[in-house]
């Protein structure tokens, strides 16, 4: 297996055992749009040097990496509300997507929502989470946990946490956070950004639009 190939499938399991909390070969299949023959011989060659391991899940059972293997991807984390996706969040989500091989992006659920920002989204998380899932340069988009940030940086396990030029988070809490949970994760603040293209700034446009209208 070349080193290109071996990195895909290493990805696709990752995702996988992510989402679901293994990879089966059907759904490495789907992924890659590789037959299941091609994805049988990848994994049972990754499966031999170590990179992945057998698990029983339900009535077939699948893969997930091992540390070794996990170790050969460099994944990034970035969440956001994501409210009304605009240009700035695309330039931010390309630039996080530049720090490694894969980009998991959290979207902050309604109540987290409503707690942070005083008012309800204006799309459910769930739209909001199709609508960044569909983004390219986003690898998978998870809900986060309505409580404790740290549980989906738990989950994730990243080696970047990358914040957004204009996020209100303190790097420094979040590296001492980070250390006290045991994650080797860097903390990156993004310097890109498009100051005059917020979601504010946006939402106040349509607000004035509206009451000149009525």
């Amino acid at each position: 297996m070349n080193g290109e190939e071996s990195k895909e499938v290493l990805k696709a399991v990752y995702l996988l055992q992510l989402e679901k909390g293994c990879a089966t070969i059907e759904d490495v299949s789907r992924m890659l749009k590789q037959g299941r023959e091609w994805c049988e011989r990848k994994l049972a060659e990754l499966e031999a040097g170590n990179l992945v391991k057998s698990v029983s899940a339900g009535r077939s059972g699948g893969f997930v990496l091992s540390d070794e293997g996990r170790g050969g991807l460099k994944v990034v984390l970035t969440g956001g509300v994501f409210d009304i996706v605009h240009v700035g969040h695309l330039a931010t989500l390309r630039e996080a997507k530049k720090l490694g091989d894969l980009l998991v992006v959290v979207v902050a659920r309604d109540r987290t929502v409503e707690r942070m920002k005083g008012r309800k989204p204006i799309n459910s998380e769930r739209d909001r989470l199709e609508v960044i899932s569909a983004l390219k340069p986003v690898d998978l988009a998870i809900l986060g946990d309505e409580e404790d940030l740290y549980q989906t940086v738990r989950r994730v396990k990243p080696d970047v946490i990358a914040l957004g030029y204009d996020q209100k988070h303190n790097e420094e809490e979040m590296r001492k956070k980070l250390e006290e949970l045991g994650i080797n994760a860097e903390v990156v603040r993004l310097k890109i950004g498009i100051p005059h293209v917020k979601t504010s700034l946006i939402i106040s446009k349509m607000q004035n639009i509206n009451k000149k209208s009525t």
